[in-house]
């Protein structure tokens, strides 16, 4: 995916499939019909019911988790598919990189000494997701290496 989305279907399939295509929801602006404003909204959760969207769950820049219904979201803008590396929202991009960060070292500690083709792929994953530069800066070690022209941006997935 990473690329631009075109509505609640698009943000459900992103959430659902968190674990194989990476990345978030994020978009510039949502405004509810109260007429409150929330930038740059990451979207974590859609709830269903019969087939129906419900309501959506999402934080905002401030670090606020906000739950409206769907007949209250007025406007969606700049709705994007992003990897964790590249959100606006830096309180999202903290507390996913964190989390990532740390299954990726349960990941490396379950699978110490033992580098099989499904280790490296999701490793590559979640790498790409939160950026090499993350991981120099945060001094990780990876139990192979990694180069930074390794991990494409550009790569297309599919869901």
């Amino acid at each position: 995916m990473l690329n631009m989305l075109h509505g609640l279907k698009d943000i459900h399939t992103v959430i659902s499939n968190y674990r194989k295509v990476g990345g978030v929801a994020e978009a510039t602006i949502i405004r509810l019909t109260s007429g409150e404003s929330y930038q740059n909204p990451v979207f974590m959760n859609i709830d269903m019911s019969k087939g129906q969207y419900v309501s959506l769950c999402f934080i905002d820049e401030n670090g606020t988790n906000i739950i409206a219904h769907i007949d209250q979201i007025a406007v969606i803008k700049g709705l994007e598919h992003k990897l964790i590396c590249q959100l606006n929202n830096n309180y999202v991009k903290q507390f996913l990189v964190n989390e990532t960060l740390q299954y990726l070292e349960k990941l490396c500690e379950i699978n110490n000494g033992f580098i099989t083709p499904t280790f490296k792929k999701e490793t590559f994953k979640l790498v790409r997701d939160i950026s090499v530069k993350e991981l120099k800066k945060r001094n990780f070690d990876l139990p192979f290496q990694i180069e930074d022209n390794l991990i494409q941006l550009n790569e297309r997935m599919f869901a």
